[in-house]
């Protein structure tokens, strides 16, 4: 009979999704249409923090990334903006869901990946919104969206 006492150990995912699902009747769907447009969005201003229930506004918060990127852009011009608040505007009157996710990583595993820097501090953006992309694409043809999500 042995004495050991086993090990607790601690596992941290170095990748975290959150995931919800808005349905286009709520007033989170056309909340977040009329927020997309607001004079505010279109200035450096100081951002109200109850309005970082959107994917969008959680990626605008300048301490979580630099910019708003799509699947085709890194940072969007004020016409790609309208365009994208064109687009939400049509999936809300085709009755579509919205889904906002937000991808959150752990500083040690971005380390390890070669993403993050923890002595400079430095974050290769790019590949971290590339790296993103492939995994959107990826849940969406898992899901069996990827059509209908462009």
């Amino acid at each position: 009979m042995s004495n050991t006492v086993p090990i607790q150990s601690s596992v941290t995912p170095g990748v975290v999704l959150k995931t919800k699902f808005v349905l286009p009747g709520s007033d989170a769907f056309q909340n977040y249409i009329e927020y997309v447009d607001r004079e505010e969005a279109k200035s450096e201003v100081k951002l109200n923090p109850k309005m970082f229930e959107t994917y969008q506004d959680y990626m605008g918060n300048p301490e979580k990334t630099s910019a708003l990127f799509t699947e085709h852009a890194n940072r969007l011009s004020e016409s790609e903006k309208k365009s994208l608040k064109e687009m939400f505007k049509t999936a809300h009157e085709n009755g579509s869901i919205m889904w906002q996710d937000v991808i959150s990583f752990h500083n040690p595993w971005l380390e390890e990946q070669g993403i993050y820097d923890g002595k400079t501090k430095t974050l290769d953006e790019k590949k971290l919104m590339d790296v993103t992309r492939l995994a959107m694409k990826e849940m969406q043809k898992r899901e069996g969206i990827e059509k209908s999500s462009t």
